[in-house]
């Protein structure tokens, strides 16, 4: 039995002597065997370096207003107010009279007017019909004097009642006028909004509405930019608009306007104190779209669409060493270490203004273990 059980354990001993043995000359056999799984790295995805624009990180917002719209004030100079030719809701073109004024007063003056250049084209014409009478003396010397001293006069009258006739027709010209802008008429195609007829001289307020007319399918954005906001912003640049009123639909529209001037009181306070948080500037946006459901009075977001064009990678394949940053390409199925200049970036893509060409296969999550010049296997990841 004591000789069974070392035979026994020599024999197990044997066969785990003969499987290390069996091990080590596989090694030998095939040295690069234990280096397959280093040599080559395996597991990693890529990307195709494309052209596009990252999104923008401007954003504003504003309010939908009127484009077109017309605001008929009483002028307390016209006189009284005497008829509104229109209700609210009223749909009036280009022309169509709205107020009008009393004119007894303004009739008054183009009729003083009108006699006083009558008055005047009666001179003229007898002047030039009838002249002047020249009593001749029979002596040729002394009349042909008084002759020429005579026609000078009446050369000298008829300019000063010419002068006298132009300065009478302006007269004439300014009261009508006058008479006419009595009439107020529509300067847009639109809807009547307000209608207020209670205005009167009395009143102290320098802005009686008496008639407002708006465009209801002109709509446009108006909204302030803060002086940040003016570096990247400029006119005829494209935006995006949402509402959240209907979350599911946007509209295009173009920077029409920026004001160089700040908005209302601001303008005094430009000069800058530790507690002032920035000019306003105004702005408009004309839309380029459908106006669709939106209204007037709306608020809404604008995104300005940024419409420049780079080379894009995800912002997982920059790789930042000492100041300077890299990406890791594929060429000819090995790795290959390509020193990159960044531009902007959103929160998925990294532009690279140089260093890298539309088409280049560039690694999406490089690791530490890629070497220059080493083989890797990778697949492309999918677009979305």
């Amino acid at each position: 039995m004591f000789k069974s059980k070392k035979a026994k354990i020599a024999l197990f001993s044997g066969i785990g002597l003969v499987a290390v043995a069996l091990v080590l000359a596989a090694l030998l056999l095939n040295p690069n065997s234990s280096q397959s799984t280093t040599d080559t790295e395996v597991g990693l995805t890529y990307t195709v370096a494309k052209e596009g624009s990252i999104a923008s990180a401007t954003l504003l917002s504003g309010t939908v207003s009127a484009a077109e719209e017309q605001y008929v004030y009483y002028d307390g100079s016209k006189g009284d107010l005497e008829t509104v030719y229109v209700g609210q809701g009223d749909q009036v073109q280009v022309g169509t009279p709205l107020v009008k004024y009393d004119t007894s007063e303004l009739q008054a003056t183009y009729d003083t007017a009108v006699r006083a250049r009558d008055k005047v084209a009666r001179q003229i014409h007898d002047l030039k019909t009838n002249g002047q009478t020249v009593t001749m003396t029979g002596d040729e010397a002394t009349d042909n004097s008084n002759v020429a001293s005579t026609q000078r006069s009446v050369d000298m009258q008829l300019q000063d009642l010419n002068d006298s006739y132009a300065d009478a027709q302006a007269n004439v010209d300014k009261a009508a006028a006058a008479l006419n802008e009595a009439t107020v008429t529509s300067t847009v195609v639109g809807t009547v909004v307000e209608v207020n007829k209670s205005v009167s001289r009395s009143n102290t307020s320098t802005n009686q509405t008496v008639v407002h007319v708006v465009n209801q399918g002109s709509l446009q954005i108006t909204g302030s930019l803060t002086e940040y906001d003016l570096a990247n912003i400029a006119v005829d640049q494209e935006v995006k608009i949402t509402s959240k009123v209907y979350p599911e639909q946007s509209w295009t529209g173009k920077i029409s306007y920026i004001s160089n001037y700040p908005e209302g009181s601001q303008a005094a306070a430009v000069t800058g104190t530790s507690g002032n948080s920035g000019s306003k500037y105004p702005f408009k946006v004309a839309l380029t779209s459908e106006v669709g459901p939106l209204k007037q009075g709306f608020s809404v977001n604008i995104e300005v669409v940024n419409t420049s064009k780079s080379i894009l990678v995800p912002v997982t394949a920059v790789v930042a060493e000492e100041e300077k940053n890299y990406v890791w390409t594929i060429v000819d199925g090995k790795a290959k270490k390509v020193e990159v200049t960044l531009g902007s970036a959103d929160a998925t893509n990294q532009e690279v203004t140089a260093g890298l060409t539309v088409g280049d296969q560039v690694i999406t999550i490089p690791n530490d273990s890629l070497e220059d010049g080493k083989e890797v296997e990778a697949y492309e990841e999918p677009t979305n």
